[in-house]
């Protein structure tokens, strides 16, 4: 997805539908995905340091810029399907975000913050814990549920400098443990991230988001009558938008673990 000189808006007819309480929220998350694509703009192209504390750096740059790339892509693609009534997409963008935001959190939260709380507390960073953060960074950036190796090594193998074997050679952490040391903070995202497995699976929930009210009966097809989805929307878009909220403070504290700027500590010698 090309990146918009403007940012998309929700339209007049969506807002003219919406329960009335939604329309804030919209105000709301248009500003969220405006102030994405202003910080989205940068372009990090990997190629990474030998020196320990760069590539600390550099790994946190990547992740950072990948996600600030996604949540805008998530955003303005949130934005474009309601604006087309497009509740089945709805459900699936609503589901990514909802698991891209427990993988995030599961490492900022589970993983590097207490081992950076440890250095902080220590006075000093030894490079076996640079190591170990830098370790947390690569598996976060690089995970994955899928041999990319074999599907990408004739297209890598055209591109000098890019190594698939390197780059691609993590198993990714399961969205179900993240999501389970969520919960132990915030219960309600299990019932949310079930409800919106069900907008995606081909099950009651999907149906629903392509199923209209006419004459006080369920209909597939046609253009009459009132959308499932629109009533769907109503009840869960406070919820996607708190993620969002979520995902910025995750990512300022992921970006207080750079080096040179927070950590500020000598390696052992």
């Amino acid at each position: 997805m090309s990146q918009p000189t403007s940012p998309l808006k929700f339209a007049q007819s969506l807002r003219e539908q919406v329960a009335s309480e939604l329309l804030p929220l919209l105000e709301q998350f248009e500003a969220i995905s405006l102030n994405l694509a202003v910080h989205s703009n940068e372009v990090v192209t990997w190629r990474p340091p030998v020196n320990s504390q760069e590539l600390l750096d550099h790994y946190l740059d990547t992740l950072l810029q990948m996600y600030l790339y996604k949540y805008y892509v998530f955003s303005q693609s949130l934005i474009q399907v309601l604006n087309r009534e497009n509740y089945l997409l709805y459900g699936l963008i609503g589901r990514a975000i909802i698991e891209h935001t427990a993988i995030l959190r599961y490492y900022v939260t589970s993983k590097m913050l207490p081992l950076a709380r440890v250095i902080v507390e220590d006075g000093i960073v030894t490079e076996e814990e640079l190591q170990e953060l830098i370790q947390w960074l690569d598996k976060h950036l690089t995970g994955n549920r899928f041999d990319w190796d074999c599907f990408l090594a004739d297209y890598f193998s055209e591109v000098k400098g890019i190594q698939p074997v390197r780059v691609l050679k993590h198993s990714q952490v399961n969205v179900i443990t993240c999501l389970q040391k969520w919960e132990k903070e915030n219960p309600a995202i299990i019932n949310l991230y079930e409800l919106f497995c069900d907008l995606v699976h081909p099950n009651l929930g999907s149906t629903l988001l392509i199923t209209r009210l006419i004459d006080n009966q369920l209909a597939i097809g046609g253009t009459q009558g009132q959308p499932i989805g629109r009533e769907i929307l109503n009840r869960t878009f406070s919820s996607l938008l708190e993620l969002f909220e979520e995902v910025q403070d995750q990512l300022l504290q992921l970006q207080g673990l750079k080096f040179a700027e927070i950590l500020r500590l000598r390696l052992n010698e």
